[in-house]
């Protein structure tokens, strides 16, 4: 799985809130499928702070 930014975090938080499904959210901002729902299903309620600071501490720990 590729690393999402912060800014494609945000919009992923936003396009569900306004109930957007994960294949409209990975259309907005092309990136695959699973990434998208692997990211989501990391934290649920998703919040993009919380799973930008999850990804960051994932990547400096390995």
């Amino acid at each position: 799985m590729t690393s999402l930014s912060s800014q494609e975090r945000t919009v992923i938080q936003t396009l569900l809130e306004l109930n957007y499904s994960v294949r409209a959210i990975v259309r907005f901002i092309k990136r695959s499928p699973s990434t998208v729902s692997i990211e989501i299903h990391q934290v649920t309620p998703y919040k993009d702070e919380i799973a930008h600071a999850l990804a960051y501490t994932e990547r400096t720990q390995n």
